[in-house]
């Protein structure tokens, strides 16, 4: 019985080490200037030895959020995040309703660019970082940074940085 015990023990505790694939950006949110360079930072641990594909996707904003970094923003937006205020009327909406694609991918050392980015100075730098060289307007907007491992499937895979490019 204390085998049985024991070994219970053991392996709720090996459980409990093993967090799974763990996603995390640290900076939620980022500011940066029109036509100068940015690096969206994403870091993230795994339990697997195979290695991670790293891809990030870029979602437009639900409404236009300059408008509000203008001191335009809608009321009927304001009102109804009053009400709910864990709902963002320019982040929160069905993919369907914004534009919706992939930035960048990267498995081994091999990044390979969506179609809208080549020819674009943007890149996969350290283990999962996006490096854009120079930002243009329709960079600003929510970045996810998905990771996945044919392992690990346990955990959380993705976070999100909002950016925000202003002149």
């Amino acid at each position: 019985m204390d085998r049985v015990l024991l070994r219970w023990i053991s392996l709720f505790w090996l459980t409990a080490m093993v967090e799974g694939l763990q996603v995390t950006v640290p900076d939620k949110k980022k500011v940066a200037m029109l036509f100068q360079p940015t690096v969206l930072r994403c870091h993230f641990s795994t339990s697997s030895h195979q290695p991670a594909v790293v891809q990030w996707k870029f979602k437009s904003y639900c409404q236009d959020r300059m408008g509000e970094s203008l001191g335009m923003s809608s009321t009927r937006a304001q009102s109804l995040s009053k009400r709910n205020l864990e709902w963002d009327p320019y982040l929160d909406c069905l993919d369907s309703r914004r534009t919706v694609r992939v930035v960048a991918s990267k498995q081994g050392s091999t990044v390979t660019l969506g179609d809208f980015y080549r020819g674009r100075e943007i890149t996969i730098v350290h283990d999962a970082d996006l490096q854009i060289g120079k930002l243009m307007w329709g960079d600003s907007g929510l970045y996810y940074c998905i990771i996945t491992t044919p392992d690990d499937l346990e955990g959380k895979n993705e976070d999100s940085v909002e950016l925000l490019v202003l002149e």
